[in-house]
């Protein structure tokens, strides 16, 4: 939970990743010395054999990079992400419903979190302001990834799951959907829209009227805030993804390697980002990185549409399309420390990849 919640109530992003090495990576590490059986189930996980294999390439791509970050700090970080997957996979293991309650009630946290960004907020903004965020957020597309994540949730919620909490899920929804428009990004808004779509698709009727809410939803704020969605055109994202595409073709197969850095011209400015995640890990990974990296998303897919009827198993794909659709303009940061990006892949795909663990250890030999 403090992984999930943590970046609206700890004071900067170094205590919150500290809180992650100390209340979840090393007991997850801890755990997996102290049972280590659960290496054998977490290796007959498709997902986490293509991490395994993508960490591993991208630990060779050092050997030629031009970064001048440390190789054994750099080299931390797919091991930071392991203990996610292992820290998660244990839980289901154990008891998938502590799993999943932790994720409802980190969900119920982030809600009550966003009235207080929008109370604190909303009575001194300008027109032009965006809201970024207490605790430790620092930019409002960044906080954004995380508000994204948890407003999906409860849409997903109430297109999935029964009983007498779904009624509350949208009211829950309402006021991190409210912090996204605030943030004035459009990236979490495209990838909610693309999240309807899959939901339509996998779960029938609920799933249609969410879609069709949606666009009601979308067509009232083009028409009243007609600013939020189309102010600022398509932020030079054309441009910047032609000059990476055409970085990239320099060094097509094996990529510049990881942590690289690259200069984009747009708009006059100079930046960093590729603004998409696919050709980050293209620009670093080389084509075999990008391979293995839809290699992982592929055995998530495969293994959402076999379990397709799973309530539980559509509710997380949710998640994963979320972050799938937000890396399309956002996210860069593929592999770093716990940090905003980590709602866009890390925790959805290790919070999918632990339950498809728990799903083949009940399956019947």
């Amino acid at each position: 939970m403090v992984l999930l919640t943590g970046l609206i109530w700890v004071s900067d992003t170094s205590l919150y990743t500290k809180l992650y090495y100390g209340l979840f990576a090393f007991p997850a590490l801890l755990g997996l010395v102290l049972r280590p059986h659960y290496i054998k189930q977490l290796l007959r996980e498709p997902i986490v054999i293509c991490f395994v294999l993508f960490s591993a390439w991208l630990l060779i791509s050092l050997g030629w990079s031009l970064t001048d970050s440390s190789p054994s700090s750099v080299a931390k970080r797919p091991v930071y992400v392991l203990m996610l997957f292992v820290g998660c996979a244990m839980m289901a293991c154990r008891d998938e419903q502590l799993l999943l309650k932790a994720l409802q009630f980190s969900a119920i946290i982030m809600a009550i979190g966003a009235v207080v960004n929008l109370i604190q907020f909303l009575p001194n903004a300008s027109t032009s302001a965006r809201l970024i965020g207490t605790g430790a957020m620092r930019n409002p597309l960044l906080s954004s990834h995380v508000f994204g994540f948890f407003c999906t949730y409860w849409l997903a919620f109430w297109v999935t799951q029964q009983g007498r909490f779904n009624r509350f899920s949208i009211l829950l929804a309402l006021p991190l959907l409210a912090v996204l428009i605030e943030t004035g990004s459009r990236t979490p808004l495209m990838a909610l829209f693309a999240v309807t779509i899959w939901l339509m698709l996998i779960s029938g009727k609920k799933g249609l009227y969410l879609f069709l809410a949606v666009c009601l939803a979308g067509a009232a704020l083009y028409f009243f805030l007609p600013g939020t969605l189309m102010s600022r055109g398509f932020s030079y994202r054309p441009e910047i993804w032609q000059q990476a595409l055409a970085i990239a073709q320099e060094k097509l197969w094996l990529g510049h390697g990881y942590q690289s850095e690259f200069i984009f011209n747009a708009g006059g400015r100079k930046l960093e980002d590729p603004h998409n995640v696919e050709l980050a890990v293209l620009l670093d990974t080389g084509l075999i990185g990008l391979t293995l990296w839809f290699a992982m998303y592929a055995a998530l897919l495969r293994k959402t549409v076999e379990l397709r009827h799973d309530k539980t198993i559509q509710l997380v794909s949710a998640l994963a399309c979320y972050g799938v659709f937000a890396g399309l303009t956002e996210g860069s940061a593929f592999l770093s420390r716990p940090n905003e990006n980590w709602f866009l892949t890390w925790i959805p795909v290790a919070l999918f990849a632990a339950l498809s663990i728990r799903q083949r250890m009940q399956a019947p030999a």
